[in-house]
């Protein structure tokens, strides 16, 4: 019994010795009260509170793989993204690069409006062939549809005025004079400067190839012309040597029947007789001056020399007595052309010196 009651004195007396211990502990080295907070709001089952908390005061090691996102106005850093090797951050494609791809093109376009404004402005200020050149490089560069077309109206009417006409402008390396020496022949001064005599015909106003004089001096065109058909676009532009002269529409074979590739330019035929290919369904030779001569007035005899037109022959350039048939797929593979057209393409394509190119 004695025993007893010295326990329960020495226990209340340790009790009490504790109890004064941490009092004097709290009065000498105060409480930290901001935990409480934080372990009051975890009890309440908040625990985003505590995660935002934590978060304030340390910030993430930049290595963390847990799908942490750094975002600025020009780029986004993904971290920990499973195609970057130990957690190497990959910069993707930010929300602003499409407007800026927009404003680069809008830049591009604006410095190929210029280019082509400056260009015309030359033309009008009578800068006739700097113009001409610095338009017929442009062509050569990535424009839109309507680019193109524009540049190719103003090309034509340079055409015009310097080519197929009657004027001559001085240092034009297109163009130049010959003085007709006794016992010339038109025929034979077109030959030497690679044309077909009809363009020395229109271009001097000669009505009759015979009635040429000695010592007479006429305008000469160095040539070659060359053609490029785009058959999607049912269109043929032709240049002499390497400078755009004229676009005019065609039409083409039904079902990919005209071979793309380089064609020469092998005969010229006035008032052509139709010979059926085989793969046409009528076999009837139709006479030069019958009305349903498919052919037109103008036959202009293609040889395949290069591409899938390699060794084709039977292809040719003639006009058409359905003129609603060009700009579509119609024929059996020849390119047809309206009957003004071919007229005038006939005399600029010089057999054995001019080529057709066939693009898709």
């Amino acid at each position: 019994m004695l025993r007893s009651r010295k326990r329960r004195r020495l226990r209340r007396r340790l009790w009490v010795g504790l109890t004064l211990s941490g009092l004097v502990a709290l009065l000498v080295f105060g409480w930290d009260w901001g935990p409480l907070d934080s372990v009051e709001g975890a009890d309440a089952g908040d625990e985003q509170n505590t995660v935002a908390n934590a978060t304030d005061r340390e910030a993430k090691p930049a290595d963390d793989n847990s799908n942490l996102e750094s975002d600025t106005a020009s780029q986004r850093v993904v971290w920990g993204d499973p195609a970057a090797p130990n957690g190497t951050p990959l910069v993707a494609r930010s929300s602003d690069e499409p407007a800026k791809a927009n404003a680069s093109e809008a830049k591009r376009a604006a410095r190929r409006h210029e280019a082509i404004d400056a260009a015309c402005r030359q033309y009008e200020a009578g800068r006739i062939l700097e113009s001409r050149r610095e338009l017929n490089r442009i062509l050569q560069t990535d424009l839109t549809r309507e680019e193109h077309a524009r540049v190719r109206r103003w090309l034509t009417k340079a055409a015009d005025e310097t080519i197929f006409s009657t004027r001559r402008l001085p240092n034009d390396p297109l163009i130049g004079t010959y003085t007709i020496q006794s016992g010339d022949a038109l025929i034979h001064i077109a030959k030497k400067f690679d044309v077909p005599y009809e363009i020395l015909m229109r271009i001097n106003r000669i009505r009759n190839a015979r009635n040429i004089r000695g010592d007479q001096t006429i305008k000469i065109v160095n040539g070659p012309f060359h053609a490029r058909i785009y058959k999607s676009a049912f269109r043929m532009d032709v240049y002499l040597q390497n400078t755009f002269v004229r676009s005019f529409p065609v039409g083409i074979g039904l079902d990919d029947a005209t071979p793309e590739g380089t064609w020469k330019v092998k005969n010229r035929l006035s008032n052509p007789t139709y010979y059926p290919p085989p793969s046409a369904e009528k076999k009837r030779i139709i006479a030069a001056d019958d009305p349903e001569n498919p052919l037109g007035e103008h036959w202009i005899g293609l040889e395949g020399v290069d591409g899938a037109a390699l060794g084709r022959y039977g292809y040719g350039i003639h006009g058409t007595i359905k003129p609603d048939s060009i700009g579509t797929p119609v024929s059996l593979g020849c390119v047809r052309m309206h009957n003004d057209d071919v007229a005038f393409l006939f005399g600029l394509l010089k057999p054995g010196k001019s080529t057709v190119t066939i693009l898709p």
